[in-house]
């Protein structure tokens, strides 16, 4: 396997052989998020449908694992990189939206807020460009759950 085919897993890679298959289901359906955050239809619903479990089961599931409830998951990640292309990008705010799952502008600064502390507007005439920046912003965010 070359490092153009390889797949990131974003869960273990060690774990109790009764939790594999719970692990596994997870990890998919987290590589299937990561490939459908551009997509505003994504709902709850439609994830864990996917997953193959109950509604309520499947959410359970997936909070014990990632320590994230789904909805959320789907909200920060869609923040995290949207977050990346304001600063590295001379995107609108408007492309940037709609690129990562937003249904509106005002839609996504207002979620954009809530995580970040400040308006999408702000983070770019703050820190344009600044390399150091995203991971600084990212790794506050993450930090604070």
């Amino acid at each position: 396997m070359n490092a153009m085919t390889a797949e990131k897993t974003f869960l273990p890679t060690s774990y109790p052989v009764h939790e594999k298959i719970i692990y596994s289901v997870v990890d998919d359906i987290i590589h299937w998020i990561e490939d459908h955050l551009y997509d505003e239809n994504i709902r709850v619903s439609t994830v864990t449908g996917k997953s193959g479990y109950g509604h309520w089961h499947f959410q359970r599931i997936f909070r014990d694992v990632t320590g994230y409830n789904l909805g959320e998951y789907i909200r920060l990640r869609r923040v995290i990189r949207s977050t990346f292309s304001i600063i590295h990008s001379q995107k609108t705010l408007l492309e940037i939206a709609i690129e990562n799952g937003f249904t509106s502008q005002q839609t996504f600064t207002r979620i954009f807020k809530k995580y970040i502390h400040a308006t999408p507007g702000e983070i770019r005439g703050q820190y344009a460009n600044d390399k150091s920046a995203f991971f600084h912003l990212t790794a506050e965010l993450l930090k604070n759950k």
